[in-house]
């Protein structure tokens, strides 16, 4: 069983591994000691033909999986999905190098209950807050708008375009000034495979209805513009339609010259896309936006508050103090690991926190067990005959994969945090579940 000095080394300590490969195979022996299923393993056979910063972003996947003791039976065909056909369509390399701007409704909702009841800072009327990289449209910073009506809250992202065109299946794009396609994004659950697929078909569908549309948008006066045709739309300067008394918005990110101080800064799903020196030159840009005692959130985040971990940091004395770092107990066994630097500070701790976790078969055991039953109850997955994981005979609605992997993560939470807590006090760390309902950690 490993202990909490294990936890506390530098993450960089597991940046000597091997770094190139030609089969699936290979990373599966590398990395695993073993192989998933067949048809699991045809379907990631994908990957092979991807371009480099897939195979590297998948390469660093297998990596962390080393870490935390992964059992490669656990590798499912919805995972091969992920590395197969939406990681090559999500990472900045299929948008021109630009971090995509994805975002979804209540994504921090969990985060916002932990502002409200943090140990770390008290929080009252007229408390400025800084949304980094709320994506567009700013769902994050409107939800934090309407958590906190009396609250000023700032949302920050590059991705602010000139142009928002959407199709007629509730989808959209962004475009900019140079009137060149940026990114899209589906809004449903069912729409992604569609439309990452056939990107080039996506994008040529966006690009047709811009053209359409732009000549009958008025004249540019600087101000929000509108056109709908059959359910598509076109949008100039969008981010006026959001804007509200307490909620305002700037194009930028981390360094900008021009945010105001605040008493809250988070950045979630931005600093796993960038390297260590540009985390500290973020830190340190931070550390002097902040006012004393302000907290600073960053880390994952995804839709509904699931595979969340994340770091706290207060301003103390001029700089950023560590004060727990929390996960979602579904992640002890996630293996989507998104990050695109080795050794990034919130993906390579929750690996070695997850890896005091799985070394523990007294906790293991009986948390895979449930976990299998609770995945098939609710559609996701089942363990087939020869213990590998595998689609359900009827597959998963997409439209209800939110409220099915919430329903997962909120049992495993419900069910394990105490023991999940216990086994990591036991490797000498301090534990406990924050108001957010995550287990945090951090050094006696």
């Amino acid at each position: 069983m490993l202990t909490g000095a294990d936890l506390m080394t530098s993450p960089n300590e597991s940046g000597n591994a091997q770094t190139s490969w030609n089969t699936v195979e290979e990373l599966c022996d590398r990395y695993l000691g073993a192989r998933p299923s067949d048809a699991t393993l045809t379907l990631l056979k994908g990957v092979e033909e991807q371009r480099p910063e897939v195979r590297d972003f998948v390469e660093r996947a297998f990596r962390l999986m080393a870490i935390t003791q992964f059992d490669a039976g656990d590798i499912s065909p919805v995972l091969a999905r992920f590395f197969t056909v939406f990681a090559p369509g999500l990472l900045p390399g299929a948008w021109g190098g630009m971090v995509p701007p994805i975002t979804l409704p209540g994504r921090h909702k969990r985060i916002d209950a932990y502002l409200r009841a943090t140990p770390w800072a008290k929080f009252s009327a007229g408390t400025t807050m800084l949304d980094i990289g709320c994506g567009f449209p700013p769902q994050t910073a409107i939800d934090a708008a309407e958590s906190f009506p009396d609250w000023q809250i700032t949302g920050v992202d590059p991705a602010f375009e000139k142009y928002l065109v959407f199709d007629g299946r509730g989808n959209y794009a962004l475009i900019g000034e140079d009137e060149k396609l940026r990114y899209f994004q589906p809004t449903k659950p069912e729409e992604y495979l569609r439309l990452f697929a056939d990107r080039a078909a996506t994008i040529q569908n966006f690009t047709e209805i811009f053209e359409k549309l732009l000549p009958t948008l008025p004249p540019d006066d600087g101000k929000l513009a509108k056109v709908e045709e059959n359910g598509m739309g076109l949008v100039r300067h969008p981010q006026e339609t959001y804007e509200r008394a307490n909620l305002k918005f700037i194009k930028g990110g981390f360094g900008s010259g021009y945010v105001p101080q605040a008493d809250v800064a988070r950045s979630f799903n931005v600093l796993i896309y960038f390297d260590s020196s540009f985390r500290r030159e973020a830190e340190a840009w931070i550390a002097k936006i902040l006012r004393p005692g302000g907290l600073f959130i960053c880390g994952r985040d995804d839709s509904a508050t699931l595979n969340a971990h994340y770091t706290v940091y207060r301003s103390e004395n001029g700089r950023l103090a560590e004060k727990e770092f929390a996960f979602g107990l579904e992640m002890v066994r996630h293996c989507a690991w998104y990050t695109l630097h080795e050794g990034e500070h919130e993906t390579w701790k929750l690996a070695t926190v997850l890896r005091v976790l799985r070394s523990d078969p007294d906790f293991l055991r009986p948390y895979d067990a449930r976990l299998d039953g609770v995945l098939a109850e609710q559609g996701v997955a089942i363990r087939d005959g020869h213990g590998f994981m595998d689609d359900p005979p009827k597959p998963l609605d997409p439209s209800r994969a939110v409220a099915a992997y919430e329903a997962v993560a909120r049992t495993m939470e419900e069910e394990f945090a105490d023991r999940a807590i216990a086994t990591l006090e036991r490797a000498g760390l301090r534990a406990w579940r924050n108001p957010a309902g995550h287990v945090a950690v951090t050094e006696r």
